[in-house]
C-alpha cells in the first residue's frame, strides 16, 4: 500500500486540494491519503476544528482526516509527528506544494524524512521544481514525484474570493460553511 500524508493549512481547502487528492489516487500513484491540517505563522489562520470540518465536507474515497493535536502538542507538524503517523497508518509518501519545497532544508531532520519518505511535490505558480530539486537535493532526487500539472487555486486566491458570485476555487460546501460560521472576515 502506498499510503501518504498530505500535509497543509488547507485554510480553508480548496477545489485543487481534492483533485489533486482524486487524482493521485485515480492515477494509481497511491492507494490512500491522509490530510492532516497544520497550524503556521499564518495571521488569517482559522481554528483546526473549521479547518478538519471544511475537509470532512469534500473528502472522498480512501481520503481522511486527522486532527494534528491527537499527534502534536501545538499542532506542528515535524518528522517525530510523521513517523508516528507511519507506524500508525504506514505512511509512505508526503504530499506537499512547491511553496514548503523551498523552506524543506528548514525542517528538522528534513534528510531522514528523504531518506524514509518520498516527497510528492505539487507544482505552485511557474517554479522550476526539477531544477530546485538539483541544485538542492542532488543526492535525493530519486525520492521525489513531481506533479508538473497546474491546479489553479492556492487558500490565499480562495480567501480573496469569497464573495464572487461564482466561486471558481471553493466547494459549495466549504463556501456555505465559511459563511455560516462567518470564517475569514
Amino acid at each position: 500500500m502506498k499510503n501518504a500524508l498530505f500535509v497543509g493549512s488547507f485554510n480553508p481547502v480548496t477545489k485543487s486540494h481534492i483533485k489533486i487528492a482524486s487524482d493521485l489516487l485515480k492515477n494509481k500513484v497511491l492507494d490512500y491519503i491522509y490530510f492532516i491540517p497544520v497550524n503556521s505563522k499564518k495571521i488569517n489562520l482559522v481554528k483546526i476544528d473549521h479547518r478538519i470540518t471544511m475537509l470532512d465536507l469534500v473528502i472522498k474515497n480512501n481520503m481522511e482526516v486527522l486532527d494534528i493535536y491527537n499527534y502534536s502538542e501545538n499542532g506542528m507538524f515535524n518528522y517525530r509527528v510523521l513517523d508516528y503517523l507511519n507506524e500508525k497508518f504506514k505512511i509512505t509518501h508526503l504530499i506537499l506544494g512547491s511553496d514548503l519545497l523551498l523552506k524543506f532544508k528548514t525542517f528538522t531532520e528534513y534528510e531522514h524524512i528523504l531518506k524514509n519518505y518520498y516527497l510528492i511535490i505539487i507544482k505552485r505558480d511557474d517554479f522550476k521544481i526539477s531544477m530546485y530539486l538539483e541544485m538542492k537535493f542532488k543526492n535525493y532526487l530519486d525520492r521525489f514525484i513531481i506533479i508538473d500539472k497546474d491546479y489553479f487555486a492556492s487558500s490565499t486566491k480562495a480567501r480573496n474570493s469569497l464573495n464572487e458570485k461564482n466561486n471558481k476555487y471553493l466547494e459549495k460546501e466549504v463556501l456555505d460553511y465559511i459563511k455560516k460560521f462567518n470564517l475569514y472576515n
